[in-house]
């Protein structure tokens, strides 16, 4: 039996390399998608997943990669977990770190080995290089996960679980591969707004985001 490659998707650029970079490897893929009620562009992301997957599976599909059914977890459904809850509350109360890092603690729980596609721009306090470890290389290329040696009791609670195979690379350098390997039409596709669902608002984080690393 091959091994299922579990990929939060979220339509957005980072999540979509890593998904092509897999299929193009021939990985069978579980992608996952967590809805969120609260979130606009919801319906926008699941759109244009649907249409990422078939440009994907058509411009690759002499690779032998298998991209399962999308996944579609209800945000609020996620169970509960008291322990990641505090870790979450520590951490947030010495560094600066995402709300959404705490569901997706209790997410990656449940789906453990799940991947999250931070790339290196996204690097925070508890991600500096040295306090991750490289998982040995099955063939899909280098991966990393947390040093649990390294890591604080409570870094290690919130991110244990999960997987940052695009942690060394930047988007300009995703971009520069993509071309590369002929696939910028299928990124060019990718949405990444969370306000909007026809034209990017430029305020959220990740429309800024996208404009400082464009």
């Amino acid at each position: 039996m091959s091994i299922i490659n579990k990929v939060l998707w979220t339509s957005g650029w980072d999540s979509t390399f890593r998904v092509i970079d897999l299929y193009k490897k021939g990985a069978t893929i579980q992608p996952i998608y967590v809805f969120d009620d609260n979130r606009f562009s919801s319906e926008k992301e699941l759109e244009t997943i649907a249409l990422l997957k078939k440009l994907i599976e058509k411009k690759f599909k002499n690779s032998g990669g298998t991209l399962l059914e999308l996944q579609v977890v209800q945000r609020k459904d996620i169970p509960k977990n008291l322990i990641i809850k505090l870790a979450y509350k520590v951490l947030k109360s010495k560094q600066r770190i995402g709300r959404q890092y705490y569901w997706l603690a209790r997410l990656a729980k449940e789906n453990k080995g799940l991947e999250l596609s931070i790339n290196n721009n996204d690097l925070f306090n508890f991600f500096l290089l040295d306090r991750i470890i490289t998982i040995k290389d099955t063939g899909l290329g280098k991966n990393w996960m947390i040093d649990h040696k390294k890591a604080s009791f409570f870094t290690r609670k919130i991110f244990e679980h999960m997987r940052f195979p695009l942690i060394k690379l930047t988007k300009v350098e995703m971009k520069e591969i993509a071309e590369k390997e002929e696939f910028i039409d299928i990124m060019n596709q990718t949405w990444f707004c969370h306000n909007s669902d026809s034209k990017p608002c430029g305020k959220c984080n990740p429309c800024k985001q996208h404009v400082k690393d464009n």
